[in-house]
């Protein structure tokens, strides 16, 4: 049963989570290094902060959510069993877990991923290679960053603070929430980026949940951002 330490450590997560959209606002056009791009400048700002608010909402899952906390900001066993969901096309075979499945199904959310993305912002557009050492780089380092953020806030936070105070079938589903309604302006947007983030939100809590770990979570955001990250800076 949610107490009201729990729901206002879920509103704090909601909050956090929307002033993502804020913050990005906030930072766009801010240059700091005149030799890099607008966007490089822009994620350059936008990183730090985030990354300041997921390290600083960790600190606070700490101090009071502590065993839960240790429970899932680890590592975790990436082959524990998944846990079949039939209406999703979840259909381990034999014994499959989630080292192999986790491989397969984040290749195909990449690919998936890599469609909408290509459309929203690479169709149509005279695409320049000639700097994609550059741009890989900082797609990298963004990635890195960005993934690490975004998982900590929407996703291992609710997962720790919501375990053992409602059944673990719905949290995958709230964090599929919050991070879905924020991405209808984040990329990729829209409608089609709700239901892309939605389920990768609801997928990524249940891989947390069931490996007890932060492993794959953190791997499979980390590939979508490079594709999201690279396509951005291409059509720059």
């Amino acid at each position: 049963m949610l107490k009201l330490k729990d729901i206002l450590l879920l509103l704090l997560i909601v909050v956090l989570t929307a002033s993502f959209l804020f913050i990005g606002k906030w930072t766009s056009g801010i240059v700091i290094f005149d030799n890099l791009s607008p966007l490089t400048n822009h994620q350059i700002v936008y990183q730090g902060i985030t990354l300041l608010i997921a390290l600083l909402l960790l600190l606070v899952l700490w101090g009071f959510k502590r065993e839960e906390f240790k429970t899932y900001f680890r590592k975790g066993n990436i082959s524990a069993k998944i846990t079949p969901e039939p209406w999703v096309g979840i259909k381990p075979k034999g014994n499959q877990t989630w080292l192999s499945f986790g491989l397969s199904i984040g290749i195909t959310i990449s690919v998936v991923t890599a469609i909408i993305i290509y459309f929203q912002l690479i169709h149509g557009k005279a695409i320049d290679f000639s700097n994609i050492l550059p741009i890989l780089l900082f797609s990298l380092i963004f990635s890195l960053t960005n993934s690490f953020a975004e998982e900590s806030v929407t996703r291992l936070s609710v997962v720790v603070a919501l375990k053992g105070k409602v059944k673990d079938r719905i949290i995958p589903f709230i964090s599929a929430l919050i991070f879905g309604i924020v991405h209808y302006w984040g990329n990729p947007g829209g409608i089609p980026g709700v239901l892309a983030a939605g389920f990768l939100g609801w997928f990524l809590a249940k891989s947390i949940l069931e490996t007890k770990g932060f492993f794959w979570a953190w791997v499979i955001h980390f590939v979508q951002d490079v594709i999201i990250f690279t396509a951005r800076f291409l059509a720059e």
